[in-house]
């Protein structure tokens, strides 16, 4: 892989249908912005850490939002998949990454994505998540706070390694 691909950004509409679509609209907004920030880099670039001690990195966020998106996949009683080799649900090391596991990376968190779209196709908002006890409205808004979270750090990655700056 010589450089992420670049993906095109919709911007969510000012007058959704309704609520769910809203919600979808939004989250798929912040997980195209992520990769966004991605776009046009190189593996290489992709692990540069921000200021020591800290391990984040834009291939570390990609990583660790490919977990995050479990909160979804609770929905569809599949056995957990760990979505990439060395990761620990809460550990410090779902930051660390590898230059040479970009690519693998990359398809990781899109099949996460994936199965959180199918998990929760056609349920609705008030559908509790089993085992826990969060709504799946409660989900939506707290991925999306995740993901926007997470791409403000996105954007003084960015800045530091090339100087893109922007939404």
């Amino acid at each position: 892989m010589s450089t992420w691909s670049v993906p095109e950004r919709v911007e969510p509409p000012n007058n959704p249908v309704d609520e769910r679509a809203a919600l979808e609209d939004r989250l798929e907004f912040q997980r195209t912005t992520l990769l966004l920030k991605c776009g046009g880099l190189t593996p290489e670039q992709l692990v540069l850490r921000s200021v020591p001690p800290s391990a984040m990195s834009l291939l570390g966020l990609v990583r660790h939002l490919s977990g995050v998106e479990a909160w979804f996949h609770e929905y569809d009683g599949q056995p957990d998949h760990l979505y990439f080799w060395d990761y620990v649900p809460g550990a410090a090391k779902g930051f660390d990454a590898d230059p040479s596991r970009a690519a693998d990376d990359l398809a990781s968190y899109q099949a996460s994505v994936a199965r959180s779209r199918a998990a929760v196709a056609g349920l609705g908002l008030d559908a509790i998540s089993p085992g826990e006890d969060y709504t799946l409205r409660w989900i939506y808004l707290h991925l999306i706070e995740e993901y926007a979270r997470h791409n403000g750090h996105a954007d003084l990655l960015r800045e530091r390694i090339d100087g893109a700056t922007g939404e």
